[in-house]
C-alpha cells in the first residue's frame, strides 16, 4: 500500500464522517422530540459541540490528505477544478460551523428550555436549511472529486 492509497482512504473516510454526521443531525431531532424537552435541548447542545469535536477534525484530515495527494500526483494540481471545489467546501463548512451550526444549536436548546415555540421554529428551520445546503454542497463536492472535474 502506497502513501497515496493511505491518504485516499483517510480522505474518503473523513468525508464519510462529515456526510454521515449531517444525516444523523437531520434525523435525530425528530426522534429526540418524542423523548421530552430535556432530551431535545441536550441533543442540540451536543450537536453544537460536534463542530469542534467531529467536523473540525474530519475537515482537517480532508484538507491535509487532499494536499498530500495533490503533491504526490502529477496528473492534477492545485489549479484543478475539483481541488478548488474541495478547498471551497472546507471553507464553507468551517464558516457554517462557526456562524450557523454552533450558535444556532445553542439558540434552539435555549428556546426549547424556555418553551418559546416561535424561536424554536425559527432556529430549527435555519439549522435545517443550512444543513440541507451543506449536505447538497458536500454531495456536489464528492461528485466533483470522484469525476475529477478539471
Amino acid at each position: 500500500m502506497e502513501l497515496r492509497d493511505i491518504m485516499l482512504v483517510i480522505h474518503i473516510a473523513s468525508a464519510g464522517v462529515w456526510l454521515g454526521a449531517n444525516v444523523i443531525q437531520a434525523v435525530v431531532p425528530g426522534l429526540a422530540a418524542r423523548q421530552g424537552v430535556e432530551v431535545v435541548a441536550g441533543w442540540y447542545r451536543v450537536a453544537g459541540q460536534l463542530s469542534k469535536r467531529l467536523y473540525m477534525p474530519a475537515s482537517i484530515l480532508i484538507l491535509v490528505t487532499g494536499i498530500v495527494m495533490v503533491l504526490q500526483d502529477d496528473s492534477f494540481g492545485f489549479g484543478s477544478l475539483f481541488v478548488t471545489i474541495g478547498f471551497g467546501m472546507i471553507v464553507i463548512g468551517a464558516l457554517l460551523g462557526i456562524f450557523v451550526f454552533d450558535p444556532g444549536s445553542e439558540a434552539v436548546a435555549e428556546a426549547v428550555e424556555s418553551g418559546d415555540r416561535s424561536r424554536i421554529k425559527a432556529a430549527t428551520a435555519r439549522i435545517a436549511t443550512f444543513g440541507t445546503v451543506d449536505t447538497l454542497l458536500l454531495l456536489f463536492t464528492m461528485t466533483a472529486m470522484v469525476l475529477r472535474w478539471s
